[in-house]
């Protein structure tokens, strides 16, 4: 059930309250709709249903988004001169407002908005002076301002609204980091740090001995080059280590390059991704880096999201955003050749445009690991 309201019900999370609250202006059309009588009811509540369902499904996917805008304007148009109900006007004006756009889409869309909201006006300040004879300028005012705004007041608010979004996006970015580095002076302190200790103490030892026992002292001096080489070899192995790209630092980056691009980025579930095999962070961030690629290049989203799960025996990644799909060249080249290693680890991979680009992960914490399949597109 909570999957289904996800899908096909609930907004974004992202937008907050708001467009709950932009749904009290379907109370009137839902009065004017429930005066009428016969079979035109129907119709006209099928057509508001529509208009609901439209407006909503705006906000997941930005494919087809133009054109989604267009149907609801002229549906609230229709609105518009048929009831003389203007304020359906704000639903469109709130969408257009609050979804991440660049500045020449918006004023596009903006001028689009504005001519269809000003070809309605004018039809019923027509049908008022026809009617009535004259129109009062507060009542004037309201028509004109109460559609109008909101594409503008929403549109300040949303920019605040990403602004804090990607604030602590960073700030959780920045505290993987501090984990991780963390996590790797605990390693130097209690791998090295013991064994340079050790090392000490047996070159006192060694030195001791030398004109008491030059026998037991060679013996030290042995152990000593033993196990500097062990050291040697760990500390390449630490240096080697660093070179990859932790998760951690995967999503810092990708954080930036997706604020860049007016994209939000949603990350779910990585408290403990830094305690994962390397194997599986690099493969991961190899699919991330890909699929942020994907996304500010091709794909047109507006929001890039990241799910991080495991159990007893696998790990599991999905990584979606709301755009038009993947670019061929991006599956042909990128994501086939990751593709091949999670294979070589056991693991598989599902490409899907489910509202967007969907890549779905399954990793196995051992070789062996089990294949069932867990429903994560969610």
């Amino acid at each position: 059930m909570k999957k289904f309201l996800r899908a096909h019900i609930l907004f974004p999370e992202y937008l907050g309250f708001a467009p709950y609250f932009w749904l009290i202006f379907i109370l009137p059309v839902l009065s004017l709709i429930s005066a009428i009588e016969g079979v035109s009811k129907y119709f006209w509540s099928a057509i508001i249903i529509f208009y609901v369902k439209v407006y909503r499904d705006s906000f997941m996917t930005t494919k087809s988004f133009d054109l989604r805008i267009v149907i609801q304007l002229v549906i609230d148009m229709i609105f518009a001169v048929v009831f003389n109900y203007i304020f359906l006007f704000v639903f469109t004006s709130f969408l257009i407002g609050s979804f991440p756009l660049e500045n020449k889409r918006f004023r596009r869309l903006l001028w689009i908005f504005y001519i269809f909201l000003g070809v309605s006006l004018c039809r019923m300040i027509y049908v008022l002076l026809t009617n009535d004879g004259n129109v009062d300028i507060f009542d004037l005012l309201l028509l004109i301002l109460s559609p109008a705004l909101p594409v503008l007041a929403s549109r300040s608010l949303s920019e605040k609204q990403r602004q804090k979004q990607t604030l602590e996006s960073e700030n959780q970015r920045l505290h993987l980091l501090a984990k991780e580095r963390d996590r790797i002076a605990q390693a130097l302190h209690d791998d090295l740090g013991q064994s340079f200790s050790l090392l000490s103490l047996k070159a006192e030892v060694a030195q001791k001995l030398l004109k008491k026992d030059p026998l037991k002292a060679q013996l030290q001096i042995e152990q000593i080059a033993d196990e500097a080489r062990a050291d040697l070899e760990l500390v390449r192995q630490i240096v080697h280590d660093l070179k990859y790209e932790t998760l951690a630092q995967v999503l810092y980056q990708a954080n930036e390059k997706l604020s860049q691009a007016k994209i939000i980025l949603i990350v779910e579930n990585d408290d403990n991704v830094a305690l994962w095999k390397q194997e599986v962070q690099q493969v991961v961030a190899a699919v991330i880096n890909e699929a942020v690629t994907n996304a500010i290049r091709y794909s047109r989203a507006n929001i890039f999201k990241v799910i991080f799960k495991e159990d007893g025996t696998n790990y599991h990644v999905v990584i979606r955003d709301n755009g038009i799909g993947f670019a061929a060249k991006q599956i042909s080249f990128g994501l086939s050749g990751i593709k091949q290693r999670v294979t070589d680890l056991g693991g598989n991979t599902t490409f899907t445009t489910e509202n967007g680009a969907v890549i779905i992960l399954r990793l196995p914490k051992r070789k062996g690991g089990s294949d069932d399949a867990q429903n994560l597109s969610s």
